[in-house]
């Protein structure tokens, strides 16, 4: 091994360890393994004990074990499918091994009179207990080492053997002596260090390593520095240019508080004081609001827009949906029309004229003020001087649409905003790019919307309450997954449920509303609802966020338990808007598993949205709760942002310490748990 090892380094491609041929490497780069290092953080998902050499007196179907005796006799069976049945015997009892694919080599093997050591799991045979294709060697020969060691499990790809990875690993761990430990003398004495805490979870020999274990949270700790680390230097690449001072003296903001029906709660004004600090600064502003659904995050914006408007600079708002655009624009011409300003409109559905029109007013600067979707950040949209970007639902983009639409200007600021709270551990870890603020009370007279969950069983109940609350002049939302049937999931459709109803209610107006449908048609329908002429309206998800319709006081959700806590909690989110007490009906198809069970649970007992993002975390995990886009450079090997709730709180200080003492550890640790997937000179 000392040749192999002579020519063999930690930042060598992975095709430098023996067996890695061409065909293996796009696989091990796919889960992200491009260097032998990479190798070594590649952990182990679980182990078996293999070490003890059970009593075949004591065996039991189910169990996993490993047998040591001598062969006693082999039967060749050629009927049906060829295999041979081995039985073994240590003294105390016998077992039957089943094997199929023999070779000529391999058969010469298998003898009466010759000692065998097996593992594997145990199923009862036609003649007893067997073994079915069980890990062997034979071990009456002078290289038989019985397992010394817990045998590790990795997390694999299709093609790649377990007995593979152990052989890779064998050889990076004979590396560990190049492996520098840059937290040596800055974590607590009981833990490991970074090479003796490796070499222990890849060859164990005492006891099976859980992520509680010492070795386990030292590399989990030095995990989430790393991202923490990333984030933090993307923010400070963005804090080191220079933003434009946007101060005002308020005047704009007086003017439309004074023809407002009511006033800021102290949460709106406390985040809104937040904001102008950070505006008036000669440093990009890159802040997170977090609020509640109904919490009042778009009073919020119209406070930084007039800001920014009166310092004489310009304001881009991007929504995620078509819908949500519409609305905030009819929202904002409501607002600060009457201030004399123009609210522009940009959307992928508006006519090439109409589109060009207003990228022109943009770039001659006529136009301050923008509300669009991804149509804002497209090569022809240029801005005369952009000084705020503000991003509503900012969970439904990813960085890469955050930084397409900041290069608009000369460095604007940022404000993102969502109702989707991230709790603070992890928003310390994803966001650390971020000041975040939260807007923790509700507008005074926001009553919390009754919950109700029953099966569909239930409908002709549940459609004499609908004919009783329409009686009263309340308005209904609707909500169905899918445009049309589908066999394979059985899910009520939109289409089927607008003509069931329509049959249910006669004389009642239906109205329906899909992602698939133009913009105008989907306008329309909105304009009629918001009216009152629609009183019923049907949709899928696509009215999860942004719709504002006060005269809707009853909410239905079709197959509930398919929807995740998150969504469940902005459609309900769309009523209760009124002053009329307001209700969410969650249908869901029996039968219920064990999550579903749990989510309607809590969705039936829960209002407080950041406890029900809480939830939403644990039940989904950090990747999925995230999504991909936004998980960005969270996509963590070892830690567990929720398990490891308290090494978050300890990355804060370790990172500062790192930085100010040596800075070249903290290239080398970002480099190496993140390699390509950071890019220093992101911004936002």
């Amino acid at each position: 091994m000392a040749g192999a090892k002579a020519g063999l380094y930690l930042q060598s491609s992975v095709s430098a360890l023996r067996g890695v041929g061409p065909a293996l490497v796009p696989r091990l780069q796919h889960m992200d393994l491009w260097r032998v290092q990479d190798v070594l953080f590649h952990l182990p998902s679980r182990y078996q004990d293999r070490r003890h050499i059970a009593s075949m007196a004591t065996l039991q179907a189910g169990q996993e074990c490993a047998i040591l005796g001598e062969i006693v006799r082999v039967d060749h069976q050629r009927g049906g499918r060829e295999q041979w049945l081995v039985t073994v015997s240590d003294g105390s009892g016998r077992l039957q091994i089943r094997l199929f694919h023999m070779t000529v080599a391999l058969r010469a093997q298998w003898q009466v009179g010759r000692r065998l050591w097996c593992f594997g799991e145990l199923r009862g045979g036609f003649h007893g207990l067997e073994m079915i294709h069980p890990e062997w060697q034979m071990a009456d020969v002078p290289q038989f080492q019985a397992p010394r060691h817990l045998t590790p499990f990795y997390p694999s790809s299709e093609g790649i053997t377990q007995a593979q990875w152990r052989r890779w690993m064998a050889q990076a761990l004979t590396l560990l002596d190049q492996l520098p430990d840059y937290l040596e003398n800055r974590l607590p004495p009981q833990w490991p260090g970074l090479r003796e805490g490796l070499r222990l979870l890849h060859e164990s020999a005492d006891e099976i390593p859980s992520p509680q274990h010492p070795a386990w949270q030292r590399l989990a700790l030095e995990e989430l520095l790393a991202n923490h680390l990333a984030v933090r230097r993307m923010r400070q690449s963005g804090m080191m240019q220079n933003a434009p001072c946007l101060r005002s003296k308020g005047q704009l903001w007086h003017r439309f508080l004074a023809h407002l029906p009511f006033s800021p709660t102290m949460a709106q004004e406390r985040v809104i004081a937040e904001i102008n600090a950070d505006l008036v600064r000669h440093r990009p502003m890159r802040r997170l609001l977090q609020g509640d659904v109904g919490s009042g995050k778009t009073l919020v914006a119209a406070a930084a827009t007039l800001t920014a408007l009166e310092a004489g600079y310009q304001v881009a708002m991007m929504a995620p949906t078509e819908i949500l655009a519409e609305q905030l624009h009819a929202r904002f011409q409501q607002w600060l029309e009457p201030l004399g300003l123009e609210v522009g409109y940009l959307v992928g559905s508006r006519s090439p004229r109409a589109r060009r029109e207003t990228a022109e007013t943009l770039a001659g600067g006529s136009l301050r003020l923008v509300i669009g979707t991804q149509s804002l950040f497209q090569e022809g949209v240029v801005f005369a001087c952009l000084g705020l970007v503000i991003i509503d639902e900012q969970h439904r983009f990813g960085v890469e649409q955050r930084r397409q639409l900041l290069e608009k200007g000369a460095m604007p600021h940022l404000l993102v905003m969502t109702a989707t709270p991230i709790p603070r551990t992890l928003a310390m870890t994803v966001h650390a790019d971020l000041e975040v603020s939260v807007i923790d009370a509700l507008p005074p007279g926001r009553t919390p919307v009754e919950t109700l969950v029953m099966p569909d069983s239930r409908r002709p109940e549940l459609i004499g309450r609908m004919q009783h609350m329409l009686e009263a002049g309340r308005q209904i939302y609707w909500v169905c997954p899918l445009i049309e049937e589908s066999e394979t999931l059985e899910l009520q459709a939109a289409e089927a449920s607008v003509a069931d109803l329509q049959a249910a209610l006669p004389g009642v107006a239906v109205g329906l509303i899909h992602g698939r449908m133009r913009s105008t048609e989907k306008a329309e329908v909105m304009a009629a609802f918001q009216s009152g002429a629609v009183r019923i309206l049907v949709a899928t998800t696509v009215i999860e966020v942004g719709v504002d319709v006060p005269g809707a006081s009853l909410m239905i959700i079709e197959h509930a338990e398919r929807l995740g806590l998150a969504q469940l909690h902005q459609l309900r989110g769309r009523v209760g808007r009124g002053a009329q007490r307001s209700s969410c009906i969650l249908l869901y198809h029996p039968p219920l598993s064990g999550k579903a069970r749990e989510r309607l649970r809590v969705m039936r007992e829960t209002h407080d949205g950041f406890a029900i993002a809480r939830k939403d975390l644990q039940l989904r995990g950090p990747g999925e709760y995230l999504g991909t886009r936004q998980a960005g450079i969270l996509q963590m090997r070892v830690a567990n942002i929720l398990r490891d709730e308290a090494l978050l709180v300890m990355v804060p200080a370790l990172a500062e310490r790192l930085l100010q003492e040596d800075p070249e550890a903290v290239q080398a640790i970002v480099q190496r748990w993140l390699g390509s997937r950071v890019d220093y000179g992101q911004v936002g």
